[in-house]
């Protein structure tokens, strides 16, 4: 048994978190399924039809209930009142960590993925005993919800170093952050577009650019979706490593 990373103290920790929460995530569920249904009843009542409605519900319920999740994941590290305990489990800083990612990734795409394709064909089937239409069922392995939890889990990692970094107000903060960090690599994207447009316009006329463009597309997919998400859980890993060793201060 490894003094840093145990399968069966980290199947405890998931066990114990799934107990501590399991009533928050079971009206959080009934209130997104009564909203599903009265959003397809509406389409319903407009004639039917609708080709990505479901897709759509999919895609909130990831990004709204997954992140706002994913910001609450360390609330118990910043409360004063709370963090002896959670700090004194017998878990080590890295299993803690994984506990609460696994919840923030895997739970939270099961989540909407299990709420959705239950509830869409109850919806559809009142819709069609209603109003005799249907919008279009659910595809869970379609190209757009398989594509968006691609971006989900890039957008979780910022949100899971949040909740691990900030102590109040993970949430709002990490999006504020996000903000800021974009328009500051935007302003600098363009810039270089410019001074690149500036150099080769002087110097280097009808520059063939074409192997840039090839490496960057080359480049993009590993770095954005496998190394930026693995720098954020890492970051949060240290995070909780050292509020562990110095007793949450």
């Amino acid at each position: 048994m490894s003094e840093q990373l145990s399968l069966r103290r980290l199947a405890l920790l998931l066990r114990n978190d799934t107990l501590a929460g399991y009533r928050s995530l079971a009206i959080v569920a009934a209130t997104l399924a009564v909203l599903l249904v009265f959003g397809s009843l509406i389409g319903g009542l407009n004639g039917g039809g609708f080709r990505t409605y479901y897709d759509g519900c999919f895609i909130a319920a990831l990004f709204a209930c997954g992140l706002i999740g994913t910001s609450l994941s360390f609330r118990e590290l910043h409360d004063k009142h709370r963090n002896a305990s959670y700090l004194l489990l017998p878990a080590s800083a890295l299993e803690k960590t994984l506990a609460r990612l696994a919840f923030g990734t895997v739970g939270a795409i099961a989540f909407a993925l299990l709420l959705v394709t239950v509830v869409a064909p109850l919806a559809e089937a009142l819709n069609l005993a209603v109003f005799g239409v249907q919008n279009r069922l659910f595809q869970p392995f379609g190209w757009l919800p398989l594509t968006m939890i691609g971006h989900y889990v890039v957008v979780q990692s910022a949100f899971f170093v949040g909740a691990a970094w900030f102590r109040k107000a993970h949430f709002i903060k990490t999006a504020l952050t996000l903000h800021l960090v974009l328009a500051c690599f935007a302003g600098l994207a363009a810039l270089l577009v410019w001074l690149l447009s500036l150099k080769f316009e002087t110097t280097a006329y009808g520059v063939d650019l074409d192997p840039l463009n090839d490496l960057f597309q080359a480049a993009w997919r590993p770095i954005y979706y496998v190394a930026l998400p693995l720098f954020f859980w890492l970051v949060a890993w240290m995070r909780v490593k050292e509020a562990q060793v110095s007793h949450g201060v």
